[in-house]
């Protein structure tokens, strides 16, 4: 799977796709996947609620932030491999952490929950055909493809576990 083009999503979402290394996409979601569970299988529960900074959301939060996402564009790409030109909204990342019970749910939860959306997101994108997969529509104002999505997912992830790394867990 190629890099999508600009033109294929909002300059936005560059800094998400420079992060994704070259490769089969999907090894690399699939790899990411047992990455990120082996990852926060050493952050102690203790450590989940951790704030760097008044106002800055905890790693459950994080975390929570990462499944809302990747749903919201595992959508989008359905949709628009689907041919489905509605345009879809946005959402505001900060009311959906507000309005979620994250914090009050264990960190192991929250991993076994992005495992698991991982894997629809994986099963999903290996049902597309190479035409599907080209194909675009038009989320919060912005064209994405199907093949932005997906890179887009990859790279959110990358971002979230590279801030997680710097500003909660290097802190003692």
């Amino acid at each position: 799977m190629t890099t999508p083009k600009k033109g294929e999503y909002a300059p936005f979402y560059q800094s998400y796709i420079d992060l994704v290394p070259k490769g089969d996409l999907l090894k690399i979601l699939d790899k990411q996947n047992d990455l990120f569970c082996a990852y926060f299988a050493n952050v102690p529960e203790a450590k989940a609620d951790f704030k760097y900074e008044k106002g800055k959301w905890s790693i459950k939060e994080v975390v929570g932030h990462i499944i809302d996402t990747e749903a919201v564009f595992l959508y989008r790409l359905l949709r628009f491999s689907r041919k489905d030109t509605t345009e879809l909204p946005g959402f505001d990342q900060n009311e959906f952490i507000k309005k979620s019970n994250y914090k009050d749910q264990a960190l192991t939860t929250l991993v076994e929950q992005f495992y698991l959306q991982r894997k629809l997101t994986i099963h999903l994108l290996t049902s597309l055909t190479p035409a599907m997969w080209k194909l675009k529509g038009s989320a919060n104002g912005s064209p994405m493809s199907v093949r932005a999505a997906a890179f887009i997912m990859a790279g959110h992830v990358i971002h979230h576990m590279q801030v997680i790394q710097k500003r909660y867990l290097s802190v003692k």
